[in-house]
């Protein structure tokens, strides 16, 4: 029996999805749920990796056709014309991979397919650009983009003013709705509150806001109510007043947090020192213009490294300069004692050197192609005949074994992985960087997006590796994350190494969390750098 939450007759219902139903490749992602939101709320829409909340949200944004039911906006069925129609009714989206084209400017971005056009006698319409800034100047300069920047180039920003850019974006045309997918990922902590503030200013507006997190504590004090998925199904809506996160996880997962490494309790199993181990990686005065500045370190055996900093301060960057994306400007990589001139990541593969990306779907997966495609694509030998000769049969046992090994959930490794949930794809790119056999694994974000179940699950694949033996570097925005995974901490601040953290599993066990986590912070925020 799905729980109801108590609404006020006074707040009418803005958005209401009806006993909606998809099936995938005989997969049925949505079995008769439902959503209910009322004007000026915002409601979390919950569930773990594969629940169905992707599946809504593109069903709601006009993106997708459901096979049964309906989606109504004030009280009224939508007919299912596409996003533009969506957009045009009053639903806006934001995505976790923004939808901003970073070459153009601000004010070309929000009015993108949506021109003001001047009207000019006998001669082609142009764009009237005095009336679009006019349109949104005070708008903008709410949410901290000034009237300045709404002619700078999208790609001079950071995550938070692309975060800006993209509200902007959806509240110039009023909606009624706006859909935030994660709106938090990538963001530092000072970042995330900046944009709650935004969010209440939007509720503020009566906007109706679906919000999509795995973090489960942000939702306190920000969301009204909660509606949990789970398997395709409306299991509850939720008061948040009235919850807790064990509450939540159990509701989303049939389990309790403690299953899934809750609590208080840090998880620092197979984590060893590697005093006393071999070098793998060795990296001197690495330096590539203002961005990277004379870095040095190495990676041992059975190590994990762990990137440290404030948003820009280079963590990216670096790993970027090591598998040979971008060319340095001084500076030597050494792997195993051997000097590396890497071009490109395929070189780097080949090095020993393999990358887990940030960003899963631009980056990561190749989402018309089969999972078993893209575990095997990074090392193609592992899986042909004579060298040239494509064996599908040995494709596919190489992907089922790494299915076994990595607990991807599939009906089938010849299924496109884009149909899988973000958990799944990520583990599923975790096995194409352990086809290539790396000497060092770099792993940029890797919870980024997941929910707390698959999140364990990839935490275990990381420590897994390490006390193999294998050799790791680890960014994480999520401070606990970093410091719960790694045995040391670099701290980053403009492109130069300011601090290091160093024997953290044996302060973590000792209870000094607290300590090490306020000197990693204070070395973020205050290093001082020459």
């Amino acid at each position: 029996m799905t729980e109801r939450v108590d609404r006020s007759e006074t707040t009418p219902l803005v958005l209401e999805a009806r006993d909606v139903t998809k099936h995938y490749e005989g997969v049925t992602a949505l079995d008769h749920a439902t959503l209910a939101v009322s004007r000026g709320e915002v409601h979390a829409l919950l569930g773990g990796n594969g629940a169905g909340k992707s599946t809504l949200i593109s069903i709601i944004s006009g993106v997708t056709m459901p096979d049964s039911g309906a989606i109504a906006l004030d009280g009224d069925v939508m007919a299912s014309s596409g996003p533009l129609a969506a957009i045009s009714a009053g639903i806006s989206t934001i995505y976790q991979e923004l939808s901003l084209v970073p070459a153009l400017s601000v004010l070309d971005n929000i009015f993108l397919g949506r021109e003001i056009k001047r009207k000019t006698l006998g001669l082609p319409l142009t764009s009237d650009r005095r009336r679009m800034e006019r349109e949104v100047r005070d708008l903008a300069a709410d949410f901290g983009v000034s009237a300045f920047e709404l002619h700078t180039p999208v790609s001079e920003f950071g995550a938070l003013k692309k975060r800006s850019i993209e509200i902007v974006k959806a509240l110039a045309f009023d909606p009624k709705v706006l859909i935030l997918d994660e709106p938090t990922s990538g963001l530092e902590d000072a970042e995330r509150q900046v944009l709650f503030g935004y969010m209440r200013s939007m509720r503020e507006r009566g906007v109706a806001l679906v919000w999509v997190t795995h973090h489960l504590e942000e939702l306190f004090g920000l969301a009204d109510n909660a509606t949990v998925f789970r398997d395709g199904r409306t299991v509850a809506t939720v008061p948040m007043a009235s919850t807790s996160i064990d509450k939540l996880v159990t509701l989303m997962f049939g389990s309790d947090r403690e299953e899934f490494g809750g609590g208080d309790t840090r998880k620092i199993a197979h984590l060893k020192p590697s005093v006393g181990r071999r070098v793998v990686l060795s990296a001197r005065n690495l330096t590539r213009g203002t961005v990277v500045r004379n870095i040095s370190f190495d990676v041992h055996e059975g190590e994990i490294v762990g990137l440290a900093g404030l948003a820009g301060a280079g963590r990216t960057e670096v790993v970027r300069t090591l598998i040979g994306l971008d060319s340095l400007t001084t500076g030597t990589v050494e792997l195993e004692g051997r000097r590396l001139s890497l071009r490109n990541s395929t070189s780097a593969y080949r090095a020993g050197l393999a990358m887990l990306p940030e960003d899963r779907k631009q980056l990561g997966i190749l989402p018309d192609m089969s999972t078993a495609q893209n575990i095997s694509i990074s090392r193609l030998s592992t899986v042909t005949k004579w060298g040239f000769w494509m064996s599908r049969r040995k494709e596919r046992a190489l992907a089922d074994s790494y299915r076994t090994q990595l607990g991807i959930k599939t009906p089938d490794v010849d299924a496109r992985i884009g149909n899988l949930s973000g958990g799944n794809q990520q583990k599923a790119i975790v096995a194409r960087c352990l086809n290539t056999s790396p000497k060092l694994l770099i792993f940029d974000e890797p919870t980024q997006g997941i929910d707390v179940a698959a999140k364990v699950d990839v935490h275990a694949l990381v420590r897994d590796y390490a006390a193999k033996g294998g050799a790791a570097i680890l960014i994480a925005s999520e401070i606990e994350e970093l410091l719960e995974l790694s045995h040391r901490v670099l701290v980053l601040k403009k492109g130069q190494i300011v601090g290091e953290v160093r024997d953290i599993p044996a302060a973590i066990e000792a209870g000094d969390f607290a300590r090490i986590k306020s000197e990693v912070l204070t070395l973020s925020a205050a290093g001082q750098t020459s």
